[in-house]
Formats: C-alpha cells, sequence, structure tokens
C-alpha cells in the first residue's frame, strides 16, 4: 500500500498564545439580543436599529430595566421610571403598567421549598454488578457505600479527551469489588458526562453545573438507600466530580450552602467520609491555561480567600476527609493532605503537549490511591476509609505529607503547612515556566515606554516572554512634553514635542519576534475611563496598522483587535507599537494581552503498518478535515470520504484500516 501525503486546504493554527482559541466579539444585529446586563434581577437592550447599536442604557432599576428601539433614527431615549420598575417603550394604547403599593410579605410556603428539584437531567445512579456499571438494580441497605463521581470532560470540537463512568470509575470498583471490604460494600458511581464536558478551554461551564448535579445525585442516593439510612458512605471523587460529591453529602446531611434543596430526612455527617483526588480550583472559565495558573498561584495557603460560589469541594460536616493534591489542587486545612510528585511534567514543546503532560498529573492521584487499595504500605491512602480501618489512628487534619520515594511511590514524608504551601508555590511557577517555554520559547529583547506603562514584560526570561503581552497603559495629567501621536521609527528616539500642562499619554514600544510562516496576529484590549476624543493606536515598525476611536469602543469589556497581517515581516525582529493617541483624556486606561499569531500551516497525515492493519493519525486541533481514499490519482472525482470516526490516541485522531484493500492514496480535505 502507498501513502500519499497531500496538502489540505489552509488551516490557521495557533502558533503563540495562552489559550487553545480565542474569539473576537463582534456586534450584534439581530432582534431580540439580550445584551447590557445591568440589574441584579434583569436589564437588557433591545435592538431593532442599525444605528444605534452599541449604546449603552442607564437604567439600573432593582428589578427590572429594559430599553426597546424600534427607529432607524432614535438615539435617545426618555424613561418612565418607578422604585420597582423602570421601562421604555408604550406600545400603540396599551394601558401603563401600574405599581400598586403593599404591605404583605411571601409566606414560608411561598418563600422557601421544602427541596428544590434539579433541572431535567440525563445524569444516571449507576450501579457496579460483574465487572460494570449499568443504569438498574438495587442497593442494599444494610451495606456500607462507596460512591465514584468523576470530573470534567474536556473536548475539542466533539471530541471527548477523556472517559466519564467508563474509565478510572470502572477500574477502581474492579479494583474494590477484588477486596473482600470492596465486595461487601455497594458500589455506585454517577454518570454526568453530558454535563461534564465542556470546550477545553472553558472548564468552568461544566463546574458552574456541579451544584445542580450534586443535588441530583444526593436525591438518587436517598431514593436508592431510603430515608432512614445510617450505614456508612464514602464519597470519592476526582476533578469537578469532588463537587459534586460535596453538594450530594451536604443534600444528605439536611445542610445548604445559599438556597439549593436539602433532605427532608438528614442522614448523620458522622457517617460521611470525603476523598479528594485532585480537586479542580482553577476550574474557571478562562481564555489562558496561564490564568488558571494564576488563580490557583492567589489562592494556594490562603482558604479565607473568595471563590465562586459553587466552589465548595468539603461538605459542611463529614467523619474525616484525605485530599490528594497533584495538578490544581490545594491543601485543606479541614482534611490530612498528600502532596504527590511523580509525573510531575517537565517542559513541552508545544501547547498540546504541556496540555497532555498536564492530564497525566491531574489523573495521577487516582493511580496512587487505586494502589493503596492493594496495600497497606503508606501513611496515607485506601488504609483510613471506613471500609478498612476506619479513622481512630488516622492523621490529623491539617496535616500535610509529600511523596518521598524512598523505597516505592507509596512512600511518604510529614512537612508543615507552610513547607506544603511553598512548594505548591515553587510548582505553579514551574507551571508558568513551562506554559511558556512551549507556547513562546522567546524572551523580549527591549521594552521602552513614555507615560504610565505597566506590565510583566518589562522583565526578562522566558516566563515573561509569554507576560510581555500583558500591558497596562494609563494617562495622566502633568506638565511634561508628550510624545507625538504617532510611533517612532524602529531604533530611533522617542519623539517629543507638543508640550502640555494637562495630559500625559502612554505609549509602549516593544521589541517582538514574529515566528517564521505566521500570517497574522491579534490581541485581546480593554479600555476604561474618560477615553473622550483619544484612541487606540497600534503600529508595526513605524507603520499603523490598527486605529480605533475610544469614543466608539464600549468600557469595561474585552475586545479582540481582529486579524492584522504580519506576513510582510514574519521571522523577524520587529517593533510593536502600542498607545493612547489624541492628547485629551487624563485618566484613560488601555490593558492589551493574549497577543496571538496565526499560521496556515496544514495538518500532517501520518501512516504506519500495524500487522494486516494501516493506522493513520493527525493531529486533533485539526478540525473540519476529513480523512479520503482513492486508488485512482488521475481522477479527482474518486475521492471518497472514509465513515470510520478517528479514536483519540495521545491527543492524535487515529484511524485503522485493514490492507486487504486495493492499493490506494489516503489525504486530509477541508
Amino acid at each position: 500500500m502507498r501513502l500519499l501525503f497531500l496538502n489540505a486546504a489552509r488551516r490557521k493554527f495557533l502558533l503563540v498564545g495562552s489559550a487553545f482559541l480565542l474569539f473576537a466579539p463582534s456586534l450584534l444585529i439581530a432582534q431580540d439580543t439580550i445584551t447590557n446586563v445591568m440589574s441584579s434581577l434583569v436589564s437588557y437592550q433591545f435592538y431593532d436599529s442599525l444605528t444605534d447599536m452599541g449604546t449603552n442604557s442607564t437604567i439600573v432599576s432593582p428589578v427590572a430595566s429594559y430599553q426597546y428601539f424600534d427607529s432607524l433614527d432614535a438615539t435617545e431615549a426618555q424613561f418612565l421610571s418607578s422604585p420597582n420598575v423602570s421601562y421604555y417603550y408604550q406600545f400603540l394604547n396599551a394601558p401603563l403598567f401600574t405599581v400598586i403599593p403593599t404591605f404583605r410579605v411571601p409566606t414560608t410556603a411561598e418563600s422557601t421549598p421544602a427541596i428544590l428539584p434539579p433541572p431535567p437531567s440525563l445524569s444516571v445512579l449507576d450501579i457496579f454488578n460483574n465487572g460494570m456499571f449499568a443504569a438498574n438494580g438495587a442497593l442494599d441497605p444494610t451495606k456500607n457505600t462507596i460512591v465514584l463521581t468523576h470530573g470534567w470532560i474536556p473536548t475539542i470540537g466533539w471530541h471527548p479527551l477523556v472517559a466519564g463512568v467508563q474509565g478510572w470509575p470502572t477500574d477502581m470498583a474492579n479494583t474494590l469489588a477484588s477486596q473482600a471490604f470492596g465486595a461487601n460494600a455497594n458500589i455506585v458511581a454517577w454518570d454526568w458526562h453530558q454535563a461534564a464536558e465542556a470546550a477545553i478551554y472553558k472548564p468552568g461551564e461544566a463546574a458552574a453545573r456541579t451544584p445542580d448535579q450534586g443535588i441530583a445525585l444526593g436525591q438518587a442516593l436517598l431514593t436508592a438507600l431510603g430515608p432512614n439510612y445510617s450505614q456508612k458512605i464514602h464519597f470519592v471523587g476526582h476533578s469537578l466530580g469532588t463537587l459534586v460529591n460535596a453538594y450530594a453529602a451536604n443534600f444528605l446531611h439536611g445542610d445548604q450552602w445559599s438556597f439549593e434543596g436539602a433532605s427532608p430526612t438528614p442522614w448523620p455527617g458522622a457517617n460521611t467520609q470525603m476523598t479528594l483526588m485532585d480537586e479542580a480550583e482553577a476550574a474557571t472559565d478562562v481564555t489562558s491555561f496561564r490564568s488558571a495558573i494564576d488563580t490557583l498561584a492567589n489562592m494556594n495557603g490562603n482558604p479565607l480567600l473568595p471563590k465562586p460560589s459553587y466552589y465548595h469541594p468539603l461538605p459542611k460536616q463529614f467523619a474525616w476527609a484525605d485530599n490528594y493534591v497533584a495538578a490544581f489542587a490545594l491543601l485543606h486545612p479541614e482534611a490530612a493532605n498528600v502532596i504527590l510528585t511523580n509525573d510531575f511534567p517537565t517542559d513541552a514543546s508545544s501547547l498540546s503537549g504541556w496540555f497532555s503532560e498536564m492530564s497525566t498529573f491531574h489523573g495521577y492521584p487516582i493511580q496512587w490511591y487505586e494502589g493503596t487499595i492493594l496495600t497497606d504500605d503508606s501513611a496515607m491512602g485506601y488504609e483510613w476509609s471506613f471500609e478498612r480501618e476506619g479513622f481512630s489512628q488516622a492523621p490529623a487534619t491539617g496535616s500535610v505529607y509529600v511523596q518521598s520515594f524512598t523505597s516505592s511511590e507509596w512512600d511518604l514524608a510529614t512537612t508543615t503547612w507552610e513547607q506544603g504551601v511553598n512548594l505548591l508555590d515553587q510548582r505553579f511557577q514551574s507551571y508558568r515556566d513551562s506554559l511558556a517555554y512551549a507556547i513562546t520559547g522567546e524572551t523580549p529583547s527591549a521594552t521602552t515606554a513614555n507615560g504610565t506603562v505597566t506590565g510583566e514584560m518589562l522583565a526578562t526570561g522566558p516566563l515573561n516572554a509569554f507576560d510581555m503581552f500583558i500591558m497596562q497603559l494609563l494617562t495622566g495629567s502633568s506638565g511634561s512634553p508628550t510624545p507625538q501621536f504617532g510611533p517612532h521609527p524602529l531604533g530611533g528616539p522617542h519623539p517629543l514635542g507638543g508640550g502640555s500642562t494637562t495630559n500625559v499619554p502612554a505609549y509602549a514600544w516593544v521589541q517582538l519576534n514574529i515566528p517564521p510562516g505566521a500570517v497574522s496576529m491579534t490581541f485581546d484590549y480593554i479600555i476604561q475611563g474618560d477615553w473622550e476624543n483619544d484612541s487606540l493606536a497600534v503600529a508595526l515598525n513605524g507603520t499603523n496598522v490598527l486605529l480605533l476611536p475610544g469614543s466608539e469602543i464600549e468600557t469595561n469589556i474585552l475586545f479582540n483587535s481582529g486579524s492584522i497581517d504580519v506576513s510582510a515581516v514574519a521571522g523577524q525582529t520587529n517593533e510593536f507599537f502600542v498607545g493612547i493617541v489624541g492628547g485629551t483624556s487624563t485618566n484613560a486606561q488601555l490593558t492589551v494581552q493574549n497577543l496571538v499569531f496565526y499560521s496556515p500551516t496544514s495538518p500532517s497525515l501520518q501512516g504506519v503498518p500495524s500487522g494486516n492493519d494501516f493506522v493513520l493519525t493527525w493531529p486533533l486541533l485539526s478540525e473540519n478535515f476529513t480523512l479520503q481514499f482513492t486508488t485512482n490519482l488521475m481522477d479527482n472525482n474518486s475521492w471518497i470520504a472514509l465513515t470510520n470516526d478517528p479514536v483519540i490516541v495521545n491527543l492524535q485522531n487515529t484511524v485503522t484500516n485493514q490492507m486487504s484493500r486495493p492499493n490506494g492514496f489516503y489525504r486530509l480535505k477541508k
């Protein structure tokens, strides 16, 4: 069989940046578009006018506010207002909205339901039997119960990168069932794979679903085991599964964090154990992995730092908790903690490689904990469980262990809380360094500025090569001379002139290495303050490539610059200029971040024989490409799409074909 490597249709790939994908915000033109949320309950603007897009409503009502435009020339609206409702738009002869004051207060039945039912969900409580989980069967209320809950399932396109219940929960259930203490317990798993799926750069979407999933899990356990269940229950969760378990335990104990439901027949909290395997402290909506790392670094050693409302990896009540920290978890003073070091990621040569190494490290606590089911040669692990030894001799809450590798991977050494926090600080710094190498591998050679310009890009080193694209520029008031509004030539002096006693603009010039083959770049920006007649100006090598009036840009919202052509200067050291120009503002702020380069590199199709099969692979990030086959290169119409669904192996799309078919050719086509 012959293999043909053909260049497929041009496809842009991310070379440098802080996220797999960045999307440029676009103006919304269609009717019924909800925008501009301003009220604690509801606010929106209705646009039916091409000239009024981007106008900010000034209504702020504690109950409801909206603005309705139904005219091509409507530029201003007069508002009817009240302490309860504000609105605009009187439809023909419709009666006015009338508010009648009353001293009535809601009753308890009106305001406090006994149990808040979860939204419709396809999630299900699976029961382990005969080597596998299935959504049927009965539980024995006279036995202890072990609950295994998987975490976030990252996706690229429609491809899930990890398994749900069919992954580690099934493996661990089989290991438990092989031991007498496991065989004598109910083993269940919460299958929430559809709700757990979210794009690789938006784990927060799955994290925000954990409260509802936890309540649903609690209700399923209550139904399956009965309101008077009095045996021990052991929750084992990985990643976001720890949050689901915590909400389920809180529900079963009759507790609440806010207004979520609680069981009307509480089970005793003293019968509950919580096991956390790399609980996902950094699972927020992010446009970059760097921001997730920053989240971890900021929360490390500070358990009182405010977090998203749904972040509760531990319930209010439990008998004992053990916490295993790897890639994304932090120490908990309410638990006994283990910092694992095996499989710690090293520098990766690409962003996909960095993510693959981090994923392996994130999953390592599962492997480590499952190993302790078969041995008691460790100070922590499954030995301290309701099913084995109980907790009379277990390590104290707040204790910290570190994997030591004296003779095996289950060897642990004790350390202090402060030393553990410092170790995690070093770990997060290593993440930043390795991520910077994976994405850029560059060191900024020089950055100069006039006016007030701050940012981590002012230092040197691989880490700051990544951070150099996070800048803040702030205008001010002074008698100092101000630069010209345009950038200066590469290598030349900063042009001065036109002194001002009221305005000091802010400018920055960065020596920028644009990768060979790059055809375009983008960056994100936010403007704040009094821009008046000032503008955002961007230049490459002294030539302006972008000028945006600040008065036409909504403040305090992250926008994208759109594509900027860099093909003529790719592979060179260039001067990137960015500044606030115009000379009218004294309190304007500009933040520039996430500078990204794009290349039209086509994915590479690889093929190797394996026995009687032929295995073809291509990069997972190559979305919208189809694998095609032909036996006749002379007939361009003979190509047919193969129906094999690719399997994901090591972040590669993989298709295996038998070599019994006639000799032919393969290609990727978009």
